[in-house]
């Protein structure tokens, strides 16, 4: 939830960058975790979870964040927010895979050529590609920016994922 990141400061409101990436590793890791921990239906579901080890780590209440911050949505102020925060929640997301690919191992199906190559993992900054292609990586998904109407209800009303306020009130 960034909402949870907005903090007050002398000239008026701030997103909290250093919390909200500190804040990724830790989840990453229960993720990661609930893979091995989790109980699959047939064999053959958990087989797939375990050779990949995907997950889907996402946000609420993007919008609501950029216009406490007093940018509005879909504003050039608000399109430089976004992809600030989606960036660090990128690269802190694949950094801290890439650490438990040092302590646990990689995904089983990794392969480095292939991943390393692929045109999302070419976005990564090189650092990062450098990091994976000397490592490895534990998960061969990390991200899901999904539409979260109730769970952002649920999350403080909020507004939902990435999406803009699209009722201030309605019957559910």
């Amino acid at each position: 939830n960034l909402t949870k990141y907005i903090e007050v400061t002398d000239d008026g409101y701030a997103f909290d960058e250093e919390r909200f990436k500190e804040d990724i590793p830790p989840v990453v890791r229960a993720m990661d975790n609930v893979v091995d921990r989790a109980r699959y239906p047939l064999r053959e579901q958990e087989a797939e979870a375990l050779s990949k080890r995907r997950m889907g780590l996402g946000v609420t209440g993007l919008a609501n964040s950029g216009e406490v911050l007093g940018y509005p949505y879909g504003s050039p102020k608000f399109l430089d927010f976004e992809r600030r925060v989606m960036t660090l929640l990128r690269d802190e997301c694949y950094r801290a895979s890439v650490e438990l690919a040092k302590e646990k191992g990689v995904f089983p199906l990794f392969d480095k050529e292939k991943y390393c190559n692929a045109p999302f993992i070419r976005t990564l900054p090189a650092d990062l590609q450098a990091e994976i292609r000397e490592h490895g990586i534990r998960n061969s998904h990390l991200l899901s920016i999904a539409p979260t109407g109730t769970i952002s209800l649920a999350a403080d009303n909020v507004s939902s994922g990435i999406e803009p306020v699209f009722s201030h009130s309605y019957d559910r």
